[in-house]
């Protein structure tokens, strides 16, 4: 029973860390550095919005990750804990490269988005990807 309670709260540690706490590292590492080069790139790119987009993703991701963590060690068994930890550092380790900001997902993702911050909107009817 113990090994399946540890298996349990690390795919949910997995699955938390994936789904949300990479969200925030995301918005951090990946989405920081492509709001400078898309400012750089294109001075009418709004920075100031941008980043406060970000710091909100980021915050709030994080918010919930500490919250179902507290959660988790409050109400679930030592073993179920550190499964839970364990499976949040595998999330972490396997999803390592979505951190780029030279990743082709991110900077999808981010020019769909982040294409509000654009005031002229002329360069990027061009390039939307559907």
């Amino acid at each position: 029973m113990k090994l399946s309670v540890l298996l349990g709260a690390a795919a949910a540690g997995f699955l938390c860390m994936s789904l949300v706490g990479m969200q925030a590292l995301v918005a951090l590492f990946s989405s920081i550095p492509l709001a400078k080069r898309r400012h750089r790139e294109n001075p009418a790119f709004d920075l100031r919005r941008a980043y406060r987009r970000i710091r909100m993703v980021a915050v709030l991701a994080v918010v919930l990750t500490v919250l179902a963590t507290i959660l988790a060690a409050a109400l679930l068994p030592l073993p179920a804990v550190v499964g839970y930890l364990l499976g949040m550092i595998l999330g972490f380790v396997c999803s390592l490269r979505r951190m780029s900001p030279n990743n082709e997902r991110n900077q999808r993702s981010f020019d769909r988005f982040y294409e509000d911050c654009l005031t002229g909107e002329s360069d990027m009817d061009d390039t939307r990807i559907s």
